[in-house]
């Protein structure tokens, strides 16, 4: 099902634009992150409250893109453990795809122990183990062999980028997210939901996005789109209790196509 309907699009056409090379300051590649799980029906009003603050990505004319993602983990699921376990200087390795420019890159995400989020990558193609650019880049930065690395899960999403470079700060909105296993297996379907990452240099309630929140009543959540993912498709065999009130908030607001729910209790 595909959200964004004629309402959506009309609201994006209003927005001032900005392309990938604008962002000098509002680029943040190492910040601090605050997220939010909010209800589809939410997303027209935090659109029409955005558009006096933020311009939005446009990239061949578009104003919402498509991602394809490819985690990777060691075989014993080292950087979801680490994450379940609250471990403070954790990993997560990712190749991305931008799928409407065809463009991937390899990706390290960093999370300290000042809970900043650092964000390394490097331009890839799809043989990722035979270029050994990509054998240094995860050398250098987790201090891994790539070959200990294999894909744990693939997935992706709708995402709309927004932007304000005065402030700085980032907004991506996040939508229609989808999980397989890394062997393409059955297609879990997220909806009814949209995932909102505000990117910041330091915490600030002073956002104009921030500052909406409580009028509605919404506070932020912890959410890792990669941890929900090994959850809900491999639940039967992790360690999850960590995640449990996020699964639950999901569950409440998904309108999944099946009679089920996401996640056995």
């Amino acid at each position: 099902m595909n959200i964004i309907n004629h309402n959506i699009e009309q609201l994006l056409s209003n927005f001032d634009s900005h392309n990938l090379d604008d962002l000098t300051h509002a680029n943040l590649q190492d910040r601090v992150d605050s997220k939010f799980i909010l209800p589809l029906a939410y997303l027209p009003t935090l659109l029409q409250a955005a558009r006096e603050h933020y311009s939005v990505l446009e990239i061949n004319g578009k104003r919402t893109s498509n991602y394809f993602n490819q985690y990777f983990d060691t075989p014993e699921m080292s950087f979801y453990k680490d994450h379940h376990n609250g471990k403070l200087n954790r990993f997560k390795v990712r190749k991305r795809t931008y799928l409407d420019t065809q463009t991937q890159y390899l990706e390290v995400k960093f999370k300290n122990n000042h809970k900043r989020t650092i964000k390394s990558r490097i331009r890839c193609n799809d043989n990722l183990q035979s270029d050994d650019n990509n054998h240094s880049f995860i050398q250098q930065h987790l201090g891994y062999d790539f070959a200990q690395l294999s894909i744990s899960q693939q997935g992706g999403y709708q995402r709309i980028a927004l932007a304000n470079e005065a402030i700085p700060e980032r907004l991506t909105i996040d939508f229609n997210l989808w999980y397989q296993s890394s062997m393409g297996h059955e297609r879990i379907d997220l909806n009814g939901f949209f995932i909102v990452e505000l990117k910041q240099l330091k915490h600030s309630k002073n956002s104009p996005f921030y500052q909406l929140m409580p009028q509605h009543y919404f506070a932020p959540t912890a959410f890792s789109k990669y941890c929900i993912g090994c959850v809900l498709l491999n639940q039967q065999t992790i360690k999850y209790n960590r995640f449990k009130p996020t699964l639950m908030k999901l569950s409440s607001l998904t309108q999944s196509n099946q009679h089920t729910a996401l996640w056995s209790h």
